[in-house]
């Protein structure tokens, strides 16, 4: 059913679960309030960390959303345009930038057609391990292995044009702190809910990575190709004409973009929009379906711009920040159980925190890691997406274990869970059929993406360190015999 995969398909609208930030700081508290909570403010933060544990759970969507994070929103305005400047700026230019600030690349920038850049930082903890207090002390760059950009630059970051630049290395940091005691904090929730200090000592030994990420739009890439033209003496221009006309060309963005639909505030759950669909493909994607390997990834709300076909389209500031033109952050999620596409809705200044696949495993099952994608929106060939995300993972040297899983599971908690490690192809082909409940055509869906997903049988096996576990896993994706490889 190749022609499913190009088609639109239709996919639900999921406003996830909304947790405060002031609510999330009550509930990760270590030391007991001083005077105890009235009866009924108990019962509401028992209600909310049950709500917490359904959404990051096997009868959720495995991710929810932290609002009102003090200064936050700050941080976010500041660093998400600079994504599109470095991935635009030339390689000398850009090279100087992340340089100065201590930045690297986890993809290869030399590539022109390329549908992403993004420039990462390694973090980890640096805290006192006599202090009881669950706040971070302090943050420690590691050393960053990243595809190199060629020879280093000898020109003085002093002398570059751009001085907004200055402040990209410390807002890089900064974010990435708060992030990261995000992440820490649901953890500390989670242990508490399970009765156990997994997720919080794996991540405060472990590690973190920041990314800032910026998707491209089609006139993007006409523009990297363009800027390094120039650089190499062309005077060529590349002529924007042949892309499709665009409503939105003129650098004017329709009323209609700005017309939100309301947000609904849930404490009881992640819930779908009733008779709110969209349209999506499942091949046209700025980032293809997968499964983080980590604990927890930590996601802004996404930024949009709308680029201009200018004359001269070497003019990379001719654009502007709009709204999402679906009303959603084009993070997409395919529940398994029910065969249905999601696409996430979130309040524009909050934080999408997302359960990996080590969490998965350190929790025996009951957080449940999440099959999600980033689908480029239909005909919108000049909007291009910035956010930024830090990854928290345990230690390298970490034990995973499966030990302790129940031993019966349904069909479909295998299917998800992935915890069978004996499953053969023919018996999860079976258990697929089983889930969507003998139709053909869903079944064809599943198998359209679910055979770009190494399946976790293949990639782990019981007592790997984290190490093992996160190489074989990027070996079976992205490898030359991986399922997604590039070659």
């Amino acid at each position: 059913m190749e022609a499913t995969a190009a088609a639109e398909v239709a996919a639900e609208i999921l406003e996830p679960l909304e947790l405060r930030f002031s609510d999330l700081l009550l509930l990760s508290s270590a030391a007991p309030s001083h005077p105890p909570p009235y009866p009924a403010e108990l019962a509401r933060l028992e209600s909310i960390s049950a709500a917490v544990m359904q959404a990051l759970g096997s009868s959720g969507p495995g991710l929810l959303a932290i609002t009102e994070v003090p200064e936050a929103p700050d941080l976010r305005r500041l660093i998400l345009p600079f994504s599109r400047k470095l991935a635009l700026l030339g390689r000398k230019d850009r090279a100087r930038v992340l340089k100065e600030h201590g930045l690297g690349s986890d993809v290869p920038l030399k590539n022109l057609e390329r549908n992403v850049s993004s420039f990462a930082l390694q973090l980890k903890y640096a805290h006192n391990l006599k202090s009881e207090s669950s706040s971070i002390r302090s943050l420690c760059t590691e050393e960053n292995h990243y595809y190199a950009e060629g020879d280093p630059v000898a020109d003085s970051f002093e002398k570059f044009a751009d001085k907004e630049f200055r402040i990209l290395g410390s807002t890089f940091k900064e974010l990435s702190l708060c992030m990261m005691e995000l992440g820490l904090r649901l953890a500390q929730i989670c242990d508490k809910a399970i009765d156990c200090r997994e997720l919080k000592q794996s991540i405060m030994d472990g590690s973190a990575k920041g990314r800032l990420i910026h998707y491209h739009s089609t006139i993007d890439n006409i523009i990297l190709k363009e800027t390094n033209r120039t650089k190499k003496g062309s005077k060529k221009k590349v002529e924007p004409a042949t892309l499709d006309p665009s409503p939105f060309d003129e650098c004017t963005i329709s009323r209609d973009f700005h017309e939100k639909a309301s947000v609904t505030h849930w404490y009881s759950g992640s819930r779908p929009v009733k008779d709110r669909t969209n349209r999506t493909t499942l091949s046209n994607l700025w980032q293809q379906w997968h499964y983080d390997y980590g604990i927890f990834t930590v996601l802004t709300s996404p930024s949009f711009r709308f680029s201009c076909l200018a004359e001269d389209c070497s003019h990379i500031s001719c654009c502007r920040e709009c709204s999402s033109p679906d009303e959603h952050t084009y993070l997409q999620l395919f529940d398994i159980k029910k065969n249905k596409i999601f696409v996430v809705r979130s309040p524009a200044d909050s934080f999408i925190i997302q359960v990996g696949e080590a969490a998965n495993i350190l929790t025996r099952g009951k957080l449940q890691s999440t099959l999600h994608s980033v689908g480029r929106p239909v005909d919108r060939e000049n909007l291009s997406r910035q956010t930024f995300v830090v990854f928290l993972q345990p230690a390298w040297s970490k034990i995973l274990s499966y030990s302790g899983y129940p031993e019966e599971t349904s069909n479909q908690d295998k299917l998800v869970l992935r915890t069978d490690m004996t499953t053969s192809a023919k018996q999860e082909d079976a258990l697929l059929r089983d889930s969507t409940s003998g139709s053909e055509d869903s079944h064809q869906l599943m198998q359209e993406i679910l055979r770009k997903i190494p399946p976790l049988s293949i990639r782990f096996r019981d007592g790997m360190t984290f190490a093992e576990f996160s190489h074989e896993t990027t070996k079976q994706y992205y490898s030359s015999s991986g399922t997604q490889s590039m070659r």
